[in-house]
């Protein structure tokens, strides 16, 4: 009978599904087969690996940690969402007890191979390799990733309207990682006002007010934006500066000159990534008292 493959990634951002598709590809060259893979909607998965030649079925389900009260229901909705496929492998990328749990239940009833690394890491990248490396699969370290900028042509002609170089400024996300303090940003703005034309500002639809931004026809909001959008606008971007985020990786991806912020626990996953050019890294709290420095490069 032939059965498939599939990949259980229980991580959360877009950034975090990026940094998988060396494993996808790796797992895909050992079995040649193409993958189910599934993941959280916050991954934006759906727009990663859309007509990939590596997936078979994208399929969305919720792998968050739910309320103590609700693990035993969580896990049983888990366990009966996987179980109508037919698996002969699964590699789950995780390390929760209780993912790990469900899913041993899971390829007992299905007669399936499961794979997970015991050990931690706090780099996704290094975490993958050497889970690959510990069940003999040659790690592939190929994260060209092809993401969409197929935009409409409406979306194509309000574009035209933004005055050029543009620069995309990425200040928050919804795990609101980085507190860039509103003296700085002001500081931020003033300076890339005088050196583009438009200053794509990026906050996620949670966070869109939590940052005061003054009026102004050289800043647009990106809150509305959809993620190719978002995607279209870095790519033609002449600068990036944000957060070590989803938006980062997507400039990573497009080879753009980058700043970015890091605070005390938000680690540079994009270091692990081969290829990584034109980018500096800040910590933010080192920079509280003193802005001339860093307003000095932009």
């Amino acid at each position: 009978m032939n059965k498939d493959v599939a990949i259980i990634i229980p991580h959360k951002g877009l950034g975090d599904i990026i940094f998988h598709h060396s494993f996808i590809k790796s797992i895909y060259k050992k079995h040649n087969k193409k993958i189910i893979l599934f993941a959280n909607k916050s991954t934006k998965v759906n727009f990663i690996y859309n007509k990939s030649k590596y997936i078979k079925k994208i399929k969305i389900i919720d792998l968050k940690r739910p309320n103590f009260f609700l693990y035993i229901f969580k896990m049983f909705k888990i366990f009966f969402h996987l179980y109508n496929f037919k698996y002969l492998n699964i590699y789950y990328t995780g390390n929760a007890k209780w993912h790990k749990i469900t899913l041993k239940l899971l390829s007992k009833i299905k007669r399936s191979n499961l794979y997970y690394s015991k050990k931690k890491n706090k780099y996704i990248i290094n975490f993958l390799s050497i889970f690959l490396k510990n069940i003999n699969i040659k790690d592939t370290l190929d994260f060209k990733l092809n993401v969409p900028t197929n935009i409409t042509k409406i979306f194509k002609k309000k574009l035209t309207k933004f005055k050029k170089p543009w620069v995309f400024l990425s200040i928050d996300t919804s795990a609101d990682q980085i507190q860039i303090p509103n003296k700085f940003l002001f500081a931020i703005l003033s300076k890339l006002k005088k050196n583009y034309g438009t200053i794509f500002v990026n906050t996620s639809v949670e966070n869109k007010n939590k940052k005061i931004l003054p009026d102004h026809s050289h800043i647009v909001k990106t809150s509305n934006f959809n993620i190719t959008e978002i995607n279209y606008i870095i790519k033609y971007s002449n600068f990036f500066i944000g957060n070590e985020s989803g938006p980062a990786v997507l400039a990573t991806l497009l080879k753009k000159k980058m700043v970015i912020f890091l605070n005390k626990k938000v680690i540079p996953e994009s270091t692990k990534m081969p290829g990584i050019v034109q980018r500096r890294y800040f910590h933010i709290h080192k920079l509280r008292n003193n802005y001339n420095n860093f307003l000095n490069i932009l």
